[in-house]
């Protein structure tokens, strides 16, 4: 009886994957340009299999950052195409492990979206495709980091730093030093959002210093965070030098939404250095962006910024005007209702309030702090 040799066995395993990627592609492609995902029929016989399964996630990372929502739909047919696979067509881990990144990849999408509720589920569900098969640990770390962005988005820094802790040093054991490096920038980000900006600084210089020259995307980030850091700290001209870095590799990476958050960090140096009429035009089209992107939380930020600007600039009844807009987006999209209380006052305080450059700021900074702690009760300035 011939012994077959395991090698060959695997190398088999990847020859027919590729080939089923390779068969996928043109299918994906047509659907992607089509917008017709079949929902409402059974899946072609020829689409159940891990190839097929793996392009579509590769399809819905690519297509994150410009249209999160078609990288939910995109993702949730991955998740149906592998749960239509039958069981024993591949190896158990490999089945585990594509249930689990289909999961992990519906969870960056509503993360994306700013709904970090959907987001945690849908981890919570990788979590539990990956942790089956003991293999899947560097697959369990990786989730840990992206849980660890949504809990510290939350406000949840205790638990997020409790999961970069566990998770880096798999990692490590991994040689994944990109991802060891993207948990150094989630514990600056946790830094900064405690208001410790040097720190967090001093964390995004030494990622830096560890970051692979090759590993451009991690690098433009690092760039991004460190000209927040150094808005915040008031050293408004390396703010600018380290946010045109970054610009610039975000374009580079066609990673378009990026490219509007930078813009975005630039406007608010801007802002802060008190040059408000460079700032108006990048936060109008940036504004523009996050709605055409269908992130209108971030697009209402953006708008308050520039609210803040109207007022600062002497145009009060325009200030109004867009806050009354922004309000509506919030209604439509059905954010947190806090938020819309939030908006309501500063739409019926405006134009009219003494400090009402005050008042936006009151409004956005609330606004920011749902996003980690959703429940926080609004309260009005003292009049």
């Amino acid at each position: 009886m011939k012994t077959i040799d395991p090698g060959d066995e695997f190398l088999a395993v990847v020859s027919r994957i590729e080939a089923e990627r390779t068969d996928a592609r043109p299918l994906i492609e047509d659907l992607r340009r089509s917008g017709e995902l079949l929902w409402e029929r059974e899946l072609p016989e020829s689409w159940r299999t891990a190839g097929f399964a793996m392009e579509l996630l590769t399809s819905a990372s690519d297509v994150l950052e410009e249209d999160p929502r078609k990288s939910l739909v995109l993702a949730q047919l991955a998740l149906t195409v592998v749960t239509s696979i039958p069981e024993g067509t591949y190896a158990r881990p490999l089945q585990a492990q594509l249930a689990g990144s289909a999961w992990k990849e519906i969870g960056t999408s509503h993360r994306y979206r700013s709904r970090y509720d959907a987001a945690l589920r849908a981890y919570d569900a990788a979590q539990r495709c990956f942790e089956s098969e003991a293999s899947l640990s560097h697959d369990v770390a990786i989730l840990d980091l992206n849980r660890a962005i949504v809990l510290s988005d939350w406000g949840r820094n205790e638990e997020a730093g409790t999961l970069l802790e566990s998770a880096v040093p798999i990692l490590r054991e991994f040689d994944d030093r990109r991802r060891v490096v993207q948990a150094q920038v989630i514990a600056g980000n946790i830094r900064q959002r405690q208001g410790r900006f040097a720190e967090a600084r001093s964390i995004y210089e030494s990622a830096l210093r560890d970051l692979d020259p090759d590993d451009l995307h991690t690098g433009a980030v690092l760039h991004l965070n460190l000209g927040r850091a150094e808005t915040e700290i008031g050293d408004f001209h390396a703010a600018a030098l380290h946010l045109q870095r970054a610009r610039a590799v975000f374009s580079e990476l066609s990673m378009p939404a990026e490219v509007a958050r930078t813009q975005w960090a630039l406007a608010s140096a801007l802002m802060r250095a008190g040059d408000f009429d460079r700032a108006v035009p990048i936060l109008q089209r940036t504004r523009a962006d996050f709605l055409d992107r269908s992130m209108p939380e971030e697009a209402g930020l953006a708008g308050l910024d520039l609210v803040e600007t109207m007022i600062a600039t002497s145009h009060p009844a325009e200030a109004r005007s867009l806050t009354e807009r922004i309000l509506e987006e919030f209604r439509s999209a059905e954010l947190n209702a806090r938020a819309i209380t939030a908006l309501a006052y500063l739409r019926d305080l405006l134009p009219s309030a003494r400090q009402s450059g005050l008042a936006v700021r009151h409004v956005r900074n609330y606004i920011e702090q749902l996003r980690h702690e959703p429940s926080r009760v609004f309260i009005p300035l003292p009049e």
